[in-house]
């Protein structure tokens, strides 16, 4: 992030970066299953819905299911949150989420059986849903049930006929999170290294310019806390393998600054358009954690289950508070939920050379976006949710409660109440079960895109203000150790220093029409047989990957390098790079660029 002067010209990071926030800020760690009974109305609405407003005889709830890839979420534990009971009361839907990792995600499609909406990443999946006939044109359902979508987000519709329509020119896809400006303060960050912040500070909170000072500091925590309070056992380091190569990928990036964009196996520069090689590139993030893992396996520090854990199962431990560091607060399960008042709990903290401040996007979250499935009974009211998150009400309840409960009007400015603002500072359970924030990807508007009606952010928690107020006790404790008021200060005092970049630096001294023109580049779509190829490539990585991590000393550990390195050059992996380039290349020249 950059000083406040030039954060309100900063717009959009690249593509890249809105996937790895998106990927991550499901705020996930739950281990619920979702559901997967059929599509059903259930009870009767609440009185102040719009169908009981018209008609004396209460509305039937229709159920939606939406089809997420991201095992792990927390949605349908909280069925009864304000937020779920507002969806109910202004659209008459209940949400509930169906679970798919990668592989389930590709059965449910062959089966052409879906859930009534489709979360997914456009880029990806664009070409198998339209022309499998899986998904709907939303186009006729726009002007009667997607007001908000068409006066809020013109652009991304626009833009999503133009790109996403696998050349129909129609409206298929809508990614959550559009952000067109950044806010003008620096939020609790929520991916980085995370680490138990009371231990942590016990050892000095030593600085953490690499990933070897990051596995010192754990394994001194580690001499100190062998154990859990109860008698676990405790790991330095752990991940799982449900996520394809996302542990290989996203936990060395605070460190290296490399970043990929729609395919895992290539990666440039924060800001660059220059893509290296994921598998055989030894300087890339898949390379940097394989010296990682390897040397955290060697020294003991490794969670023995890490090559063949599941996403939950990693969840249950971090909840057991039996992993010190992992690479994002939502990846640390329910422990400082269930420590809000011990002073005990995870936190990012300052590492490498960027800081994850978030970002800005008018196109939102690619990997997320949001299409009605066929086989929806009810596509009207799809459509109708659809508009729902996609509109300032809609978003402004999603991040802040109900108006006149959680949040007032105050001589015209909408401002928190001091209940709600104390809901935040506890954060944990209570925090969880109100729906507040509880997962970002469902929310269709940034929380810092500014509600022309108030002139306020969307989401009234990211002023300055509201920051200071609802920190948590842990947060408190963090800023105060670095001599600051609420955590995302001490990144933006580093940054404001230069001591840390984000992914928004790249973009300094720009214009606003230049930012954005970089930033709406269309993204490298994999066609048939490169998908094939990705993923034949990424089943190879995982069995070498395991290979590596297990090698018992610098010789082992050199030749299965090699040897992987040999696979992938074999397998062509470095052909895949040089057509991705070439369709970078392409597109940005099209575009202008």
């Amino acid at each position: 992030m950059r000083k406040k002067a030039s954060l309100k010209t900063a717009a959009v990071m690249m593509m890249s970066a809105a996937m790895l926030l998106s990927a991550c800020s499901n705020n996930s760690g739950s281990n619920n299953t979702a559901g997967e009974s059929p599509s059903a109305t259930s009870g009767a609405s609440p009185s102040g819905s719009a169908a009981a407003t018209e008609s004396s005889k209460p509305q039937e709830l229709v159920t939606l299911r939406v089809l997420v890839m991201e095992p792990g979420t927390k949605w349908n534990k909280y069925p009864d949150s304000k937020v779920a009971q507002d969806i109910a009361e202004k659209v008459g839907v209940k949400i509930e989420y169906v679970e798919a990792d990668e592989n389930k995600f590709n059965v449910l499609l062959a089966s052409g059986d879906l859930p009534d909406i489709v979360r997914t990443d456009v880029n990806k999946y664009q070409k198998q849903l339209i022309e499998g006939n899986l998904i709907v044109p939303m186009d006729d359902m726009l002007a009667d049930r997607g007001k908000d979508i068409t006066a809020n987000i013109a652009t991304v519709v626009d833009y999503s006929k133009k790109n996403w329509s696998n050349g129909t020119g129609s409206l298929y896809f809508l990614p959550p999170q559009v952000q067109p400006k950044p806010g003008t303060a620096v939020k609790p960050i929520t991916i980085g290294p995370t680490i138990r912040w009371d231990w942590y500070k016990e050892i000095g909170a030593p600085e953490l310019n690499t990933m070897d000072d990051l596995l010192n500091a754990v394994e001194q925590i580690v001499e100190k806390h062998p154990t859990t309070d109860d008698g676990k056992k405790v790991y330095g380091v752990s991940m799982w393998q449900d996520w394809g190569l996302w542990p290989y990928l996203i936990p060395p990036l605070t460190f290296t600054g490399l970043t990929g964009a729609t395919s895992d196996l290539t990666a440039s520069q924060i800001g660059g358009a220059e893509f290296i090689s994921t598998l055989t590139d030894e300087n890339s993030n898949f390379w940097t954690a394989m010296d990682f893992y390897n040397k955290a396996q060697r020294r003991g520090l490794l969670d023995p289950d890490s090559l063949t854990m599941k996403n939950n199962d990693y969840m249950a431990k971090a909840t057991a508070g039996q992993i010190v560091v992992g690479p994002a607060t939502w990846a640390m399960g329910d422990f400082n939920a269930q420590h809000t008042n011990d002073g005990k709990g995870f936190l990012v903290v300052p590492a490498g050379k960027v800081a994850w401040t978030g970002g800005v996007n008018p196109l939102g979250w690619q990997d997320k976006a949001y299409a009605i499935s066929k086989s929806s009974k009810n596509p009207e009211k799809a459509m109708e949710f659809l508009n729902y998150i996609f509109s300032y009400d809609g978003a402004r309840t999603m991040y802040n409660g109900v108006e006149g409960k959680d949040w007032t009007l105050v001589d015209g400015k909408p401002t928190l109440t001091e209940e709600t603002l104390a809901l935040k500072a506890t954060g944990g359970v209570p925090l969880e079960s109100s729906g507040l924030g509880l997962d970002l990807n469902i929310i269709g508007l940034g929380g810092d895109l500014i509600n022309p009606e108030d002139g306020q952010p969307v989401n009234l928690f990211n002023t300055e203000e509201a920051l200071a107020k609802a920190a948590t006790p842990l947060e408190k404790d963090f800023a105060e150790h670095y001599g600051a008021t609420y955590s995302g200060q001490v990144f933006e005092k580093l940054i404001d220093e230069g001591k840390l970049i984000t992914f928004t630096t790249w973009m300094d001294g720009m214009s606003d029409d230049e930012i954005l023109k970089r930033n709406t580049v269309p993204g490298v779509t994999l066609n048939d047989d490169w998908k094939k190829k990705e993923a034949a490539l990424k089943e190879l990585a995982t069995r070498q990957a395991a290979k590596i991590v297990l090698s018992k000393d610098d010789a082992a550990f050199a030749k299965n390098k090699q040897e992987a390195l040999d696979a992938f050059k074999k397998a062509g992996a470095e052909e895949f790079t040089k057509y991705y380039n070439d369709e970078v290349t392409r597109l940005r020249t099209e575009h202008g660029l």
